[in-house]
């Protein structure tokens, strides 16, 4: 991924979920597609470091789902549609699971199915989310970020592939 290319005053705090608190000193924000398998490993590998840095109230992640036109990713876009962005909580447990499972749904079924299988497994239904996804789209056009996923930390720009110490390092 190409950092340099990136407009990181274009992007903002508002738009997406939200998670932590208000008031908390680090604010992240993560540019993901739910079909993404580089940001299945960027959340399954941040996942424990992240959630402990907000419990302790040091950051404020914002997530910001963000649909794609590339094919592989159609299945992503329609996840998406599916997050409440007012409940923070639910969409952590959604992405954690959409992610841990992701090689069982993200080739192998169509929207319909995997429409039901949202259904089956999280109970959730479509949510009127359209404007928030389409803001996102047009906020990261002007951000110039292309690829999923892309994390803001600060003065810090990153993919999935940040070691992991470097991460612990950056939220202290």
């Amino acid at each position: 991924m190409d950092i340099s290319v990136i407009k990181s005053e274009n992007v903002t705090t508002t738009g997406g979920i939200t998670i932590g608190q208000p008031d908390a000193p680090l604010t992240s924000i993560e540019f993901i597609n739910a079909a993404c398998p580089y940001c299945r490993k960027w959340f399954l590998k941040s996942e424990e470091t992240m959630t402990e840095a907000v419990k302790a109230g040091r950051l404020k992640r914002i997530i910001k789902p963000f649909d794609k036109d590339k094919e592989d990713l159609q299945l992503g876009n329609l996840a998406h549609t599916y997050l409440p962005f007012d409940q923070p909580e639910i969409v952590l447990q959604t992405l954690s699971f959409l992610f841990t499972h992701q090689k069982t749904w993200r080739n192998d079924l169509t929207p319909d199915e995997f429409k039901k299988y949202i259904d089956q497994n999280l109970k959730l239904t479509p949510q009127d989310n359209a404007e928030n996804l389409t803001a996102i789209i047009a906020e990261a056009n002007r951000a110039n970020i292309k690829f999923v996923p892309t994390i803001i930390l600060g003065d810090h720009i990153f993919d999935e592939s940040i070691d992991m110490t470097d991460l612990s390092q950056l939220l202290k």
